[in-house]
C-alpha cells in the first residue's frame, strides 16, 4: 500500500519538503521534483502544497470503481500550471448511471472535514458580507469518457468548521463531457458575469456529509479563460435566500468528477484574488 504524503514547496525551484506522518525528508530535484520542475503524486489523497493552495489526489468514492484505475496530480514549479491525469478506461459508460469515483482538485481555504485540520490561507474562512474574491483562470482538458470540472465552494455556520457546520455548497460546472446534470423538479435561469446558467437549488439535499443546500450551475458556454467574480455569485444567491449573511465562506475548491475514460485537466493559471 502506498503511503499518503504531502509535498510542501518552500523554494519551488530548489527543494521539496515531503511529509509522511512525522517524517520530513528534504529532497533535491531527483525525486518528486524532477529536472523539469514537475511534481507529481499518484497515491490516494496525496497532496502537493504550493503557497496558499493544495492540489489533492482526492479519491473519495474510489470503492465505486470496478476495474483497474490510475490517477495523478501535478504541479509545475516553473510555469505554475497544475492539474491531474486519470485512467478509468475500463469503467463502463452506461446511460444515466454515471457515478463519480474521484475528485482530483485544487483547494484554497478550509475544507470543513476533520482530516483537514487547518486552512491553506489566512484569508478563509471569512464572514460572507466581507467575502470579496475572484478567480483568475486558464483551463484546458482533453479526455475520453465521462467527467466534469466544477467548483465546490463551501459555506458554513462556523469559522472553524467540520462536517456538521456545512450549510451550502456552490457547484459551478465549467466543463462537462457526458456527465448528467443534477435532476430537479424545478430549474431556474440566471445570468451572472455575462454567462447564462441553468440553476438548481436543492434546499433538502442529503449527502454522505449531512444535509445542506446544494446550488448547482450549468453554463450554456463557459469561457476557457478569464476572471470569475465570486462576489457576484454570492450576492446573487444571498438575494435569492439560498445563502445567509451570517454564514462564512470556508473554502474555494475546483476539481473534476471522474467517472470513466482517460484524460487530463490542466489549469495553466489558477489564482484566487482578494
Amino acid at each position: 500500500m502506498k503511503k499518503k504524503g504531502l509535498i510542501t514547496l518552500n523554494n519551488p525551484q530548489l527543494i521539496c519538503t515531503v511529509s509522511f506522518g512525522a517524517l520530513i525528508i528534504l529532497l533535491l530535484s531527483f525525486s518528486a521534483c524532477n529536472t523539469n520542475g514537475l511534481i507529481e503524486k499518484s497515491g490516494g489523497d496525496d497532496q502537493i502544497r504550493y503557497g496558499e493552495y493544495i492540489v489533492e489526489n482526492n479519491i473519495w468514492n474510489i470503492q465505486a470503481a470496478k476495474s483497474k484505475w490510475a490517477q495523478t496530480v501535478f504541479f509545475d514549479t516553473i510555469n505554475g500550471s497544475m492539474g491531474w491525469r486519470w485512467d478509468f478506461s475500463s469503467e463502463p459508460n452506461q446511460i444515466d448511471s454515471f457515478i463519480p469515483k474521484t475528485y482530483p482538485q485544487i483547494i484554497f481555504g478550509k475544507k470543513p472535514y476533520k482530516k483537514y485540520q487547518t486552512t491553506t490561507t489566512a484569508k478563509l474562512p471569512i464572514e460572507l458580507p466581507s467575502a470579496k474574491f475572484s478567480i483568475e483562470y486558464e483551463y484546458s482538458a482533453k479526455a475520453t469518457g465521462v467527467y466534469n470540472t466544477s467548483t465546490d465552494i463551501t459555506f458554513t455556520d462556523s469559522k472553524n468548521p467540520v462536517e456538521s457546520n456545512i450549510m451550502a455548497k456552490l457547484m459551478i460546472w465549467i466543463d462537462c463531457q457526458d456527465m448528467p446534470f443534477f435532476k430537479s423538479k424545478e430549474f431556474t435561469q440566471a445570468t451572472i458575469g455575462g454567462i447564462h446558467y441553468k440553476v438548481m437549488v436543492d434546499k433538502e439535499h442529503n449527502w454522505t456529509d449531512g444535509k445542506w443546500i446544494a446550488i448547482a450551475m450549468l453554463a450554456e458556454k463557459f469561457p476557457s479563460s478569464g476572471i470569475m467574480d465570486l462576489t457576484e455569485y454570492i450576492n446573487y444567491f444571498l438575494s435569492q435566500g439560498a445563502l445567509k449573511p451570517e454564514w462564512y465562506l470556508s473554502s474555494i475548491e475546483i476539481g473534476s468528477e471522474v467517472s470513466s475514460g482517460k484524460g487530463e485537466a490542466r489549469f495553466k493559471k489558477f489564482i484566487v484574488h482578494n
